[in-house]
């Protein structure tokens, strides 16, 4: 039998604001989401759960300032909302960009890597489960042709979307390699940006890589001009205070919410943006964005207030409860040897 020591020591530490701080919510250890109440919050996981009802029925993209202090739970939020909302929508996560002149392709690649994870529950990737919720894909014709030559494959494609899309004819003849388990990686890879050898290339059937703004931007909007009858991709920008900073050193949030509005005047569909920045900062540097920009962020905010007593309490009773569940069993057993 484990000694007291032992099961103490295998448990989360409840006391230790590093084990419980959340950030990537895909690749948080599950045992940091443990202390979940349900009442933390709530009215903001209700307003972003409306308006990703909007999306799913309209498929018009939609945009969430998400603000409040230092420590007062916007990752832990979205955390919440993956957990939550999993089942209506694909979710990923976007850490702060160092060097905004590389905003587009940091936004591509960490969109493929969000895609790339496994939803709870599912046996595919959310860039699979995306795949196969095309209503192109859905069409009985393209099942078949998906059996046959990669040609017929990218020209079906080509045919249903006729213009609009970024080289067309490598980005479909890549979604077919998904399909392939030898080529799946390959295939990822590609989207996201990565610098692939030549053999590979030849492998997958395209001529170059994607390594500029332009291309990462292109590829970022095809997902978007392709996806109609497909669940929402919802983008969590977490952190933006982290970004890079201008030559004087000052603050540039210009590049992400540059990005938002993109989304709005291309017209890309099915996407949730959300955009978590520190209230202060927020207040600090809004003055610095453009207007346009300001004006597709503007028509929803959710600021988060710091918690009540007694959802402390309740916190706290959540991340105490395994250890007090182990020490009870351990109690027991010790008390029924003697």
């Amino acid at each position: 039998m484990a000694t007291l020591k032992e099961i103490i020591q295998r448990e989360v530490n409840p006391f230790d604001s590093v084990t419980f701080r959340t950030g990537n919510f895909w690749t948080e250890n599950n045992k940091s989401t443990v202390a979940t109440v349900e009442s933390i919050h709530q009215s903001a996981i209700n307003q972003v759960q409306n308006t990703l009802e909007y999306v799913i029925k309209d498929n018009r993209t939609r945009s969430i300032l998400l603000t409040g202090d230092s420590g007062c739970g916007k990752s832990y939020l979205l955390s919440r909302l993956k957990k939550t909302l999993n089942d209506r929508a694909f979710f990923v996560y976007i850490e702060p960009c160092l060097v905004n002149d590389y905003i587009w392709q940091h936004t591509l690649r960490h969109t493929v890597d969000g895609l790339m994870h496994v939803p709870e529950g599912e046996q595919d990737s959310q860039l699979l489960l995306w795949l196969k919720g095309l209503s192109a894909y859905k069409d009985g014709g393209i099942k078949k042709k998906l059996l046959g030559a990669k040609n017929h494959f990218v020209r079906e494609l080509r045919s249903i979307y006729p213009a609009g899309i970024y080289q067309p004819k490598d980005f479909f003849t890549v979604l077919y390699a998904l399909t392939n388990p030898d080529l799946y990686f390959s295939a990822c890879d590609w989207l996201r940006g990565n610098c692939i050898s030549k053999e590979e290339l030849k492998l997958l059937g395209v001529g170059s890589v994607i390594d500029t703004e332009e291309a990462a931007k292109g590829i970022i909007a095809n997902f978007g001009r392709i996806s109609t009858d497909n669940k929402p991709i919802v983008l969590c920008f977490d952190q933006v205070e982290l970004s890079a900073k201008s030559a004087d050193g000052s603050l540039d949030l210009s590049p992400v919410f540059n990005i938002n509005t993109a989304f709005h005047n291309n017209n890309l569909k099915n996407f949730l943006v959300i955009i978590s920045i520190v209230r202060h900062t927020w207040m600090k540097c809004q003055k610095t964005i453009p207007l346009s920009d300001l004006a597709r962020i503007n028509n929803q905010k959710i600021i988060l207030k710091q918690i009540s007593l007694e959802q402390v309490k309740a916190l706290w009773a959540s991340r105490l409860h395994l250890i007090s569940k182990y020490l009870i069993i351990h109690l027991t057993s010790t008390l029924n040897l003697v």
